[in-house]
């Protein structure tokens, strides 16, 4: 069974998802690494009546929009480096290992965990820093600048408003009066 995470989320949302026998925690936000190194990213599930029965479960990893490595009865890898360990699945271990990072491999990583009927997805997002290049200072959240206006823009909503009242005035004044010969 090999389906979309979205699919899986429309089907089993339909049949009575979210029941609450899974849990998933993942690394906090975000996990730094350096270029070459081999890095985990954490995500630990739990069911609620333990063993993990691995024929009900599907474990997914995204990164930019691709996936990354799946398990469903057996793991399948699409990018080289990216992979599961099978055994901790049975423990609730779905971390994915990334070996010899590089600067492309920064970025939002999901983790879809299917517990048949339940799903959950969580986010671990990874920096990773690179000793050739200097250090980046992070973005600080910044209110976006106020631009000053065009006075030539503002002169032509200002002709488009007082046209728009006209307008309405004489739409007023024909409602008016047709309402007194009614």
């Amino acid at each position: 069974m090999s389906c979309s995470p979205l699919t899986l989320l429309i089907v089993l949302s339909l049949f009575g998802g979210c029941a609450g026998k899974l849990a998933v925690e993942t690394d906090a936000s975000p996990v730094r690494a350096k270029v070459g190194d081999d890095v985990v990213l954490k995500c630990q599930f739990a069911v609620a009546q333990p063993p993990v029965d691995l024929s009900q479960l599907v474990v997914q990893w995204f990164h930019r929009g691709g996936q990354l490595v799946e398990f469903d009865d057996v793991v399948s890898e699409s990018r080289p480096g990216a992979s599961l360990n099978v055994e901790g699945l049975r423990s609730g271990n779905a971390a994915l290992y990334l070996s010899k990072v590089t600067p492309e491999s920064a970025g939002n990583y999901r983790c879809y965990i299917t517990y048949a009927p339940d799903v959950r997805i969580k986010q671990v997002v990874l920096h990773v820093e690179d000793p050739l290049k200097p250090p980046m200072e992070e973005p600080e959240a910044v209110a976006p600048q106020a631009c000053a206006p065009d006075p030539l823009l503002l002169k032509k909503l200002d002709q488009v408003l007082s046209i728009l009242q006209q307008i309405s005035h004489k739409l007023e004044a024909a409602d008016a009066g047709a309402g007194r010969k009614a």
